[in-house]
């Protein structure tokens, strides 16, 4: 899995707080939700770590074919929403470039600003979506690959993705910077490649 298991950990305990929504499909993929951003790993390929810290905030793993969403009041269960990450809004050509440029967002929101170079577009997606990236920890010996640049889609934000794990996150509106993203449409802000 190229998810850190201690910045997921972060980002479980802050959306339990307003209920973090786990399933698990039939074919054995868990599913995880704060508010914005989803993921949906095999559970064979989710470390001892992670599992663990999904129990003890939650008490429990959700059973196949079974969806809840987890607070300290207890686990809600479910019906009709969403068992895994949807990736039919995305496609394989529509990918961001990853710049190096972070802003200071709302609420002190780290945002880091992606690029799509077809169009020269700019958008923001907090830091932690692009941090919490690390193809160091993909299982190559069991068929993991890595993850590249993200898929992107401007209504429903970016996609993480490999053949065993999927993050999606929303992007991030910003109020306090909209004319820095406004003004730099169209201006390469993309890093240099070294010859």
């Amino acid at each position: 899995m190229f998810l850190r298991p201690t910045t997921l950990n972060a980002l479980m305990k802050k959306a339990y707080k307003s209920g973090l929504a786990v399933a698990r499909t039939e074919d054995d993929w868990m599913y995880i939700a704060g508010s914005y951003w989803e993921i949906s790993v095999k559970k064979e390929f989710i470390p001892k770590r992670t599992l663990g810290d999904i129990i003890a905030l939650i008490g429990e793993l959700p059973g196949p074919g079974e969806r809840f969403t987890a607070t300290k009041e207890g686990n809600q269960l479910e019906m009709e929403l969403p068992l895994q990450v949807k990736d039919e809004p995305f496609h394989e050509n529509d990918t961001l470039t990853i710049t190096d440029v972070i802003l200071v967002g709302t609420s002190g929101t780290i945002q880091r600003l992606l690029q799509d170079e077809a169009t020269g577009n700019i958008y923001a997606v907090n830091n932690v979506f692009v941090s919490i990236v690390d193809n160091a920890l993909i299982d190559k010996d069991r068929g993991e690959y890595s993850v590249t640049e993200p898929f992107f889609n401007p209504a429903y934000g970016i996609l993480w993705k490999n053949n065993v794990c999927k993050l999606r996150a929303h992007f991030r509106s910003d109020d306090r910077n909209y004319k820095v993203l406004d003004n730099l449409k169209g201006v390469d802000i993309t890093p240099e490649v070294p010859e």
